[in-house]
């Protein structure tokens, strides 16, 4: 059976996890590139809300050619509001990478499967496996050992824009898995749309340079669409908490990208932790795609 029939055979539960396993391999090199901008909050925002304004609107009538204006209008109020909810996430994780360390706005970041686990139970009634549970407490230790004793007073403000950005994301996700019945990529555009003119009213400059417009493109055009319609996806057929799981991920991949260009150390913390974060999330994605695959149950 060759890949792609495999991925067709897979559950909607082991379609939604791949999905959102890719989309956090695309973001992950993200916060690398805005530290590389050397750009103020505003004007960084303006550029990553118009180009995947631009970019995913592309893909979107790709897909639907002349239906897609209605695909646009049919996204009702639940699309207004992840619109919201995904200018949100951009604001304050912007807002974070610039005032504390990628390490720690990843770290603020891991809580966000803790935040879609309590919304799914109080939102949605879905109760998770024993199993989800154990990794959301493994995930909760590795916290507490990448952050031990390394937060100071300087960089509080950036620790909760990136708590804030947990929750917006958790928030997110629980929207789309309620009504999965909507196709909500569409409220991509419309979120771009709001961080864009919300930082035009707010940027000193928006002249940048040509490097800087190279790595924004980079950023608006390929990392955030792609990622983010991937995982917009994904929460239709895995649960929130799940999907927000595997973008754990990104705490580690994007402090790795860091170190590999900019030589940004992570602490021995940071490391140890991190390492327990992986590979908690590799047993929960070997074990979900050998439960689809053999039709075996774990706990």
């Amino acid at each position: 059976m060759n890949k792609s029939s495999r991925f067709a055979h897979l559950s909607d539960r082991g379609k939604g996890i791949l999905m959102a396993i890719g989309g956090v391999f695309v973001l992950s090199p993200d916060s690398l590139l805005i530290r590389l901008t050397g750009l103020d909050d505003f004007t960084l925002l303006f550029y990553r809300g118009l180009f995947p304004v631009l970019s995913t609107s592309l893909v979107l009538w790709l897909y639907y050619r002349r239906r897609f204006l209605p695909a646009l209008l049919a996204i009702g109020g639940a699309g207004v509001i992840n619109a919201v909810l995904f200018s949100g996430i951009n604001i304050t994780f912007i807002g974070a990478i610039q005032r504390t360390s990628v390490a720690n706005t990843l770290l603020f970041l891991s809580s966000a499967p803790i935040f879609a686990a309590v919304l799914s139970l109080l939102v949605l009634r879905e109760k998770l496996r024993l199993g989800t549970w154990l990794i959301i407490l493994c995930s909760l230790l590795s916290i507490v050992i990448i952050g031990w004793g390394s937060y100071g007073s300087n960089g509080i403000f950036g620790d909760l824009l990136a708590l804030a950005c947990a929750f917006l994301t958790a928030c997110s996700a629980i929207l789309l898995r309620y009504r999965k019945d909507i196709d909500l990529v569409p409220s991509i555009v419309l979120g771009s749309i709001f961080t864009a003119c919300y930082a035009y009213t707010q940027a000193p400059d928006l002249f940048v340079s040509s490097t800087q417009l190279f790595y924004l493109v980079i950023i608006g055009f390929i990392l955030v669409p792609i990622a983010f319609i991937a995982l917009t996806i994904a929460p239709r057929y895995a649960n929130s908490a799940e999907v927000q799981l595997v973008y754990l991920l990104e705490s580690i991949l994007g402090p790795f990208w860091v170190w590999l260009v900019i030589r940004e150390i992570p602490s021995p913390n940071t490391m140890i932790g991190g390492s327990l974060l992986l590979l908690s999330i590799a047993w929960f994605v070997h074990h979900t795609i050998k439960e689809e695959s053999t039709g075996d149950s774990i706990p």
